[in-house]
């Protein structure tokens, strides 16, 4: 993601003096690696960066690929030749409609990778967690699973690695940690989740180039465990589906966008689709002439899970039973009669309970003579609810059980296809600032990790606050993750949870959240947070700054403020290329025209217009203060290129604006997740919905959101949400 007139990719980036290009051999030389549990440093933040590069390599070529999966750059119609100013290209409907054919070859590209993870997945074996392990005490299987007494590891090999745009999704599948627990769990996955990223060889098998190489014998070995290609755009372009109703196997077309080269321009093309990858999946079945969508596959998620559960010979909880939304911790049962009042366990003896009620039953959905929904189960769990009555902090389990499902019709927690998505605007990032190319990367990465330990720190000491990142802060966070043993202790025992990395929230809060994070961080370190000089980053220092303290020089933020540019740091730190707030998971929020607007989120649009006038003073006064010291700010709204389109955008908090709504798999965007309310996809089950929910914590959409939060102001932190950071 670049922006017109930025500095080029060999600028120095923040945090070091300008000079040449490091020379990549001597990075990566005698860096300490192993392949087991390894708590975050900076060898391991090195070749995280590392992979990131190869993975947003892999994306251009993906994108760039004229013709791949039948979507030829010429559906676009014939492309200006001349050199177009930045207000002239966002006039051009051809570089506009060809950016979106580039988006959706990588978007075909990352649903693919999701169906080859699982096949990789799988290969870990494990057994299927039952609910007598989580009666058990110091079972293994589940309170003892993220323990260190008795862990197992995964002995890498190098083989044993998949190709890179499967490493890419597992990569984002432990970006979302107690997602990644809980899969881990209920796979029985204890060896393959304590073991994590294999640094050692990941870092041997990516070259200084960013390609990914591996031996011909790692190459054989996937194929002959999966049975698929080791390059994805080599694999079948069909794919074979059961049919959720009578079992018979279906032959479904990965995508019906695909044209002939040979197609002639005929206006804006058709980029839906109606395949497996394609944004409106319809299909009909030969046999029994359901037609397969993904609704229909939610509810066949969500029947064959509680068959699971109720069947004696597998007894398997659902998803979103397994951890405190408190703490995101296995809750330990050290008795039986204890367990049956227990909270987290409600949505399963409900379903136990009520299943066998011809009125209430969920598991004969799929039978029915309509096309069922996930709404239709929504509407049967109402109704045992109502029947069984339940605490608000049993509703919160039926929110997360049922977040599982809306939107989601993967064997995962999430949607790894949005989720990957939204990883991939980190990437992006993480490329364009470019510190691997720094004559300083190491020393980068030992004051980004020290930040780090801070910014944990700040989510200790105020555990009732949502903590934001800013872009450096959270690559240590991220490399932190990818080892999930070491950051699961790390993470329990600096804060005594489980803090999560929540893969969506509301743009305003994070925004209002972020600026809480930056008072916080100059109070308790004197140092500025985010080291950036755009106009926001400005905006957020002078918007901290008591004016009463400012007048009577008493203001320890604006001498902050003030150090950070007479010393001359400011100067090292670009505005269109600095590590300001990290805001690859901010999502809009899109309310259901159909409905009320419920009064919560009334409340919070009036409170995300009081921010934008907020920050907009701030701005004006950063500019006054700015003018009266010989310095000038840059003005507000940035442009960003997406596959060489450019977009305006507000500020670097928002959610992409290049997202298109329909071409992704599912037909969700990626940058966008549902309000809850009753009627709107993802909206709370009636009567779960209690006023101990934290704001934000009931949403979905967006590509596998639910409605199942309790994270404090839309994020992953706070009070009984289950704590600690915004992003």
């Amino acid at each position: 993601m670049s922006t017109p007139g930025s500095a080029s990719l060999t600028t120095p980036p923040a945090y070091v003096e300008p000079g040449s290009d490091a020379n990549l051999s001597s990075v990566f030389e005698n860096l300490y690696l192993t392949n087991s549990p390894s708590d975050t440093s900076p060898e391991t933040c090195l070749v995280h960066l590392k992979l990131l590069f190869a993975i947003q390599a892999m994306k251009e070529d993906v994108g760039y690929t004229d013709g791949l999966w039948g979507l030829w750059d010429s559906r676009a119609g014939p492309l200006e030749q001349s050199v177009q100013s930045v207000a002239e290209k966002m006039q051009d409907d051809q570089l506009r409609i060809l950016s979106q054919l580039r988006e959706k070859r990588w978007a075909l590209f990352v649903a693919r990778a999701v169906e080859r993870y699982k096949a990789w997945w799988r290969l870990f074996g494990g057994r299927q967690l039952r609910e007598e392990d989580m009666m058990a005490n110091n079972s293994p299987a589940y309170v003892e699973f993220p323990g260190v007494v008795g862990y197992e590891t995964v002995e890498w090999k190098e083989e044993m690695l998949p190709p890179l745009d499967v490493l890419m999704v597992w990569h984002t599948h432990m970006l979302n940690p107690r997602a990644f627990l809980e899969d881990c769990m209920l796979s029985g996955k204890r060896g393959f989740w304590s073991t994590g990223m294999p640094w050692r060889l990941i870092n041997t098998a990516i070259t200084n180039s960013f390609t990914y190489n591996v031996t011909a014998a790692c190459k054989a070995s996937w194929t002959a465990l999966t049975h698929l290609e080791w390059s994805n755009a080599d694999d079948p372009l069909t794919i074979t589906l059961p049919c959720p109703r009578c079992t018979t196997n279906l032959q479904i077309p990965w995508t019906t966008c695909s044209r002939p080269s040979t197609h002639p321009f005929d206006g804006i093309p058709d980029l839906v689709g109606t395949g497996y990858g394609d944004g409106n999946l319809e299909h009909q079945c030969s046999s029994c002439q359901i037609t397969v969508n993904k609704p229909l596959l939610c509810v066949s998620k969500f029947t064959n899970d509680v068959n699971s559960l109720i069947n004696p010979a597998t007894n398997r909880p659902l998803p979103g039973t397994l951890l405190s939304f408190r703490d995101g911790k296995p809750v330990p049962s050290p008795m039986s009669s204890w367990f049956a009042k227990q909270e987290a366990a409600f949505p399963n003896r409900l379903l136990k309970k009520r299943n066998d009620n011809p009125k209430m039953q969920v598991t004969g959905l799929l039978w029915s003579d309509a096309q069922p929904t996930m709404h239709d189960v929504r509407a049967r769990i109402e109704k045992m609810v109502r029947r069984s009555g339940s605490g608000a902090g049993s509703g919160v389990y039926i929110r997360k059980m049922m977040a599982r499902y809306w939107d989601n019709h993967s064997p995962f927690a999430l949607d790894l296809c949005s989720a990957v998505m939204r990883q991939g605007v980190f990437a992006e990032k993480m490329h364009k600032i470019d510190w691997l190319h720094s004559p300083a990367a190491r020393a980068t990465m030992e004051r980004l990790v020290k930040k780090y330990d801070r910014f944990f720190s700040i989510m200790a000491k105020f555990p009732l606050n949502v903590a934001v990142p800013t872009l450096d802060v959270d690559l240590a966070w991220h490399t932190n993750q990818l080892s999930p043993l070491a950051y699961y202790q790390f993470s329990v025992a600096r804060t005594q949870k489980f803090i999560d990395h929540d893969d969506k929230i509301d743009e305003d809060a994070l925004s209002g959240h972020f600026e809480w994070t930056s008072r916080a961080y100059q109070d308790m370190y004197g140092k500025v947070y985010s080291e950036c000089t755009c106009w926001y980053c400005e905006a957020v220092r002078t918007a901290v700054v008591n004016p009463i303290g400012r007048l009577l020089g008493m203001s320890t933020q604006d001498q902050v403020a003030e150090t950070f540019h007479a010393s001359g740091q400011a100067r090292l730190h670009p505005p269109d290329n600095s590590a300001h707030i990290s805001s690859h998971n901010a999502v809009k929020i899109i309310p259901d025209p159909t409905v009320a607007k419920p009064r919560r989120e009334l409340v919070d649009r009036r409170l995300a217009t009081r921010h934008h006038r907020r920050i907009d003073d701030a701005y004006e006064k950063a500019q006054k203060r700015a003018a009266s010291k010989g310095r000038t700010i840059p003005p507000k709204g940035e442009y960003y290129t997406h596959w060489g389109y450019p977009y305006a955008c507000y500020g670097p908090y928002v959610s992409p604006v290049w997202y298109t709504p329909g071409i992704y798999v599912g037909g969700g965007c990626p940058g966008e997740m549902s309000a809850c309310g009753a009627g709107a996809s993802g909206a709370c089950a009636g009567g779960t919905c209690g006023g101990t929910v934290a704001s934000g914590g009931c949403a979905s959409g967006g590509g596998g959101g639910g409605c199942g939060g309790g994270g404090g102001g839309g994020g992953c932190g706070g009070g009984g949400g289950g704590g600690g950071g915004g992003c």
